[in-house]
């Protein structure tokens, strides 16, 4: 997960609109701020899941602690779902059934902060690497601020009719934990929701909500390719036959060059290299060489255009300098495009900009990507509501670390206040009729 650029929106874009809707919006502010639970134990979790991270799939104890939580709260959990998945469920009468979504994940970067509650921890991951552990991305605000959401939707439940599902997601770093759950069962469990709503921490001023319809996250495709050099057939002296280092080397310098000629300069589509090994020490001769690329698309016509050209570049390339063999080429879907429902956006957007007046963002496409959608994707096609909460301090130094930086460091106080209401204003816009 990345980081997004905002700009700011005129608020009589959307005043015309709001009138209709004042006594309700009036009534949801009233909600929100009469039933908001103390904030400091949500600050305490924060800083101890920011302390304790857990890498991806391997959330085991980051997941236990939601999952108490939740148990504390009154909702149904369902625990293990898709690895360390966990779902709070809580039905109050007939309604919308409403998916919110937190991540459970950590990376493998080395913290860099000076807060007291600073991460030291490293572990092992799934590859079987040791690797230091830190929250750079902000899935723990992230959980902190939906369960803080999910205390005060509890405590106001007098006021709304629905089901509220609370999802903490596995593995989203990675881009497979969302599917995991699906492939698990997650709605033989709990039912289909009707929306789904999604926020996530990121440099913004602490106090902004930035939201839009529309395209938000580009997809992304992983893409890997073994390029294979010597033996050659018929020769008795394969280490000097085709090298594949220099022949990779050269394809992959070419491939945006390629992909831009092909698509045109004005479609949004990067090829990027993530991943390049060949050879071991000792060896007489390289084999092969394996490269990973990251190919981010908007469109789903130029997504496709993309891989072919890049594939194609291979073939190509690999033939003319005569390779014994083909290219092997391994395709994944990291992640689907994130594209914003109108309607449930729409709604949303209002209820944000009565409540936050002047500190309402217009979220700007960002070159991130996430697995967000792919719990509503089909056969469920469920709309859903993705946006951005600030966590920056006013007198913060700049340049200002964003996600995924080791020194990503959110103000608490102001940032969990305006996760925690934001996503829980989002749901009441809904299940209050």
């Amino acid at each position: 997960m990345g980081f997004f650029q905002v700009d700011q929106i005129p608020l009589d874009s959307v005043s015309d609109n709001m009138t209709a809707d004042a006594p309700k919006r009036q009534l949801l502010r009233t909600i929100v701020e009469s039933n908001r639970p103390d904030l400091g134990q949500y600050a305490g979790f924060y800083r101890d899941v920011h302390q304790n991270p857990d890498i991806s799939a391997m959330e085991a104890n980051t997941a236990k602690k939601a999952a108490s939580h939740l148990e504390r709260l009154g909702y149904t959990v369902h625990p293990h779902i898709g690895g360390h998945g966990v779902v709070g469920m809580f039905s109050n009468g007939p309604g919308k059934i409403v998916l919110m979504r937190a991540e459970l994940d950590a990376l493998p970067i080395l913290e860099e902060t000076s807060v007291p509650y600073r991460s030291e921890r490293r572990m092992v991951d799934r590859y079987g690497n040791e690797r230091p552990v830190m929250h750079a991305c902000g899935h723990d605000m992230n959980m902190a601020a939906l369960l803080a959401a999910a205390d005060l939707l509890k405590a106001a439940a007098h006021h709304w009719n629905g089901t509220l599902l609370v999802v903490f997601q596995p593995d989203e770093e990675e881009t497979g934990g969302a599917q995991a759950m699906l492939d698990d069962g997650l709605y033989d469990r709990v039912p289909v929701p009707d929306l789904m709503l999604g926020q996530h921490v990121g440099p913004l001023r602490a106090g902004t909500v930035a939201i839009r319809s529309g395209p938000i996250l580009v997809a992304a495709d992983s893409l890997r390719i073994r390029v294979t050099g010597g033996p050659c057939e018929g020769s008795a002296n394969p280490q000097i036959c085709v090298d594949p280092i220099p022949l990779s080397m050269r394809i992959v310098s070419g491939l945006q060059e390629a992909v831009t000629h092909e698509v045109g300069p004005h479609e949004d589509a990067t090829v990027a290299c993530w991943g390049f090994h060949a050879g071991e020490p000792g060896d007489d001769y390289v084999t092969h060489a394996d490269i990973l690329l990251d190919i981010k698309t908007i469109k789903p016509d130029i997504r496709r255009r993309v891989l072919d050209v890049v594939m194609k570049k291979f073939l190509d390339e690999c033939r003319a300098a005569g390779v014994p063999r083909d290219p092997e080429f391994k395709h994944t879907v990291r992640a689907p495009l994130t594209s914003n429902d109108d309607a449930i956006a729409g709604t949303v957007r209002y209820a944000f900009h009565d409540y936050f007046a002047g500190n309402v963002a217009e979220m700007t496409l960002n070159r991130a990507c996430e697995d967000f959608s792919t719990l509503g994707a089909a056969p469920y096609n469920v709309p859903y509501a993705y946006w951005k909460f600030g966590s920056t301090p006013e007198d913060a130094v700049k340049p200002v670390p964003v996600n995924h930086s080791p020194f990503f460091a959110p103000e608490v106080n102001l940032t969990l206040k305006t996760g925690a209401d934001a996503m829980a204003l989002a749901a009441l816009a809904f299940l209050v009729v």
